[in-house]
């Protein structure tokens, strides 16, 4: 039973924005305030994106809170970069801070997913999930439209005007508990108005989240590596590792290596991150290619030699070895009978990055691809 289909459930917070910001917590409280709605007698909350910087408010209280649903309303005041992001799960800790972000935006009328990991927004990540609103549904400026956020562990649901259908459906951010809250466009943009906030707890017996199925990948025993590493000779050979410092990782159902994960982007300079996998060519080996979808800048090694380097594309693709619309990177290879390495070097420092997809190819596949 899906959350949508509940009606047992306890209010437990609520703000009309009245007076002041006192029930939320600011990331820049000067980006973020109360204000008169014009022509009215209506006060409602103002989130205004900081340049070079970030903009949200936490629901006071709410990293308790567990199986919720956010209700309210929001209204893009002027044209232009309008955003509204809508977080969950959000965990700070001494080292990064990170939280699941869904967001409605006024120009362009869409939707996206984008995970802030480290504070890092990943939308180049999950770009197939994007969802257009288009006719009777599209996002124009000075509209109140109501909104509904429903959280299950790690599965948000987000509803826009129409609160009986969900607009978009996420559950790859693997966060499952945190606070609540709210956010401008990062760097720069227009203002965004909320109000009527309501936060309801959901029973914990209303069901799990529809399983989804995942994708096979011809990399796998994926590992990261913990620490820095010798990089004084990367063009002729392997850096040197300790192998303690080894540890498994696993992609996410799509195949995709979520990087942002490992690498620090806001809190600290941890903006390197090595990663290993291995697959396996039967005998005789042939020539092939490694087929990379990125976000980031990625320096490669097959057997210890050096293969060359993948820059960062706009978004990334599953499809990336067989489509034509948005192709992948290749690097040619000549592997051996058996069992092969790769490694990987990923520059962490790539806004809106931190992941790729990667998939070993035959000269049989890529004919395949090519007919």
């Amino acid at each position: 039973m899906s959350a949508s289909s509940v009606s047992a459930q306890t209010l437990i917070f609520s703000d009309d924005f009245e007076t002041d910001l006192r029930q939320w917590v600011s990331l820049a409280p000067e980006f973020a305030e109360v204000v008169g709605e014009p022509r009215s007698a209506n006060r409602v909350l103002m989130l205004a994106p900081k340049s070079q910087g970030f903009s949200h408010v936490l629901v006071k209280g709410s990293e308790e809170y567990r199986n919720v649903r956010m209700e309210g309303r929001f209204l893009f005041p002027t044209e232009g970069d309008g955003y509204l992001g809508f977080i969950y799960n959000h965990q700070k800790s001494e080292d990064r801070t990170d939280f699941g972000c869904i967001y409605v935006k006024s120009n362009g009328s869409y939707i996206r997913m984008s995970p802030h990991y480290d504070g890092n927004p990943s939308w180049r990540l999950y770009e197939e999930l994007k969802v257009s609103l288009d006719g009777a549904r599209r996002i124009e400026t000075g509209v109140w439209y109501k909104f509904r956020l429903d959280v299950i562990s790690n599965y948000a649901t987000l509803y826009v005007d129409d609160l009986s259908t969900p607009v978009a459906e996420f559950d790859l951010f693997l966060g499952t508990e945190g606070a609540l809250g709210l956010e401008a466009r990062p760097g720069r943009g227009e203002p965004v108005w909320v109000d009527d906030i309501r936060v309801y707890e959901l029973p914990l017996n209303i069901g799990v989240p529809p399983e989804h199925e995942s994708l096979a990948s011809t990399l796998t025993a994926w590992k990261a590596y913990s620490g820095a590493a010798d990089t004084s000779n990367i063009t002729m050979a392997t850096p040197e590792f300790q192998d303690a410092r080894w540890y498994g990782i696993s992609p996410d159902r799509r195949g995709a290596v979520i990087t942002g994960k490992l690498t620090q982007f806001a809190t600290g300079d941890d903006d390197i991150v090595y990663l290993r996998a291995t697959f396996n060519v039967d005998d005789p080996p042939a020539p092939g290619w490694l087929s990379f979808s990125s976000a980031n800048q990625l320096d490669v090694w097959l057997n210890r030699m050096y293969r060359g380097s993948v820059a960062p594309d706009s978004f990334i693709w599953a499809d990336h070895a067989t489509s034509a619309i948005h192709p992948g990177a290749r690097l040619p290879v000549e592997p051996k009978a058996g069992e092969n390495e790769v490694l990987i070097r990923v520059h962490g420092d790539t806004f809106a990055g931190g992941g790729f997809f990667v998939q070993f190819l035959t000269p049989s596949e890529v004919r395949e691809t090519a007919n």
